[in-house]
């Protein structure tokens, strides 16, 4: 005797991630990267990968011929760190402007934008381990970065110089150090004569002592008269260890560079796009995107 079987016969299993998902178990995707996946994906779009950012790099190095060169007119003066930062002070810089006639018949809100826009185009730096202070100027021409490189300079010799209150009180400093100098002169003559005339029981080493602090100290007030003096008189054209200069070429608009920046930027966006539309056409969710679109098409008559 023969028994049939009432239950429906099993099907060929087919994908394993089919299978688990008819019975409601959850399969990890694997979002690893494929390299070979990329390769391939780069050597099939290798042309645009290549014709896009010569083209962005060519219309880049085009407009930058639109854009007004920019002439750098650099100085170099011995002055003390502080003058790097009045160089670019407002009072200094709207009174080269007005001595070159950039604020005639300007409203107040027009010579603030003025100056406003003079000290975007002015930069100053300090050698370090020196008191070397230089000052750049940048101008859509040669001769014009110069001259106000020169009138900013002419400014700041005007502002160094000391006030009347101030000169007297640097005066008196200096001949209290005169004074201090005679002192020490004289001090250190008879020390000398002791020295050479030695007496009966006299210290010759505490002597040589004394005459060698002396004539220390004489060396320090002499460097600090010198220095009362430079602050007196102020800075000056003498001070200058570099003119300004009058440029030869553009510093600006930077041309290669512009166009080699703009051809990489663009060449990255294109692979992005590249690879994540390759991506999107590998997922299942292009897969289910694409049967919902066609279900769009034939319900709307779509072509």
């Amino acid at each position: 005797m023969s028994f049939r079987s009432n239950e429906a016969p099993v099907p060929p299993l087919r994908h394993s991630t089919e299978t688990a998902v008819s019975h409601g178990d959850y399969v990890e995707n694997d979002d690893s990267i494929d390299v070979l996946d990329v390769l391939l994906t780069i050597a099939e779009n290798l042309r645009w990968l290549i014709l896009w950012p010569l083209v962005g790099g060519a219309i880049a190095y085009g407009l930058t011929f639109l854009l007004p060169d920019k002439f750098e007119s650099t100085a170099i003066i011995k002055a003390e760190n502080s003058v790097a930062s009045s160089m670019t002070a407002a009072h200094v810089l709207d009174a080269a402007l007005k001595n070159l006639g950039y604020l005639d018949n300007l409203s107040e809100e027009q010579a603030e934008n003025a100056r406003e826009s003079l000290q975007s185009n002015i930069s100053t730096s300090v050698v370090r381990g020196t008191q070397l202070v230089s000052l750049t100027v940048v101008d859509h021409s040669p001769a014009a970065a110069q001259r106000m490189a020169q009138e900013i300079l002419n400014v700041v010799y005007a502002d160094s110089k000391p006030r009347e209150v101030e000169l007297k009180r640097q005066s008196a400093e200096k001949a209290m150090l005169e004074q201090q100098i005679v002192e020490l002169t004289a001090a250190s003559k008879t020390a000398q004569r002791q020295l050479e005339n030695p007496t009966a029981g006299a210290n010759t080493g505490a002597l040589a002592e004394s005459i060698a602090s002396i004539s220390s100290n004489l060396v320090r007030m002499q460097e600090a008269i010198h220095k009362v003096d430079k602050k007196m008189l102020g800075l000056s054209a003498e001070d200058l260890i570099q003119a300004p200069t009058l440029p030869k070429k553009a510093s600006a608009p930077h041309r290669p560079l512009v166009a080699a920046v703009c051809a990489a930027v663009i060449g990255l966006l294109v692979l992005a796009i590249v690879l994540m539309r390759q991506s999107w056409r590998t997922s299942r969710a292009f897969e289910l995107h694409s049967d919902r679109v066609e279900a769009l098409k034939r319900r709307y008559h779509l072509g």
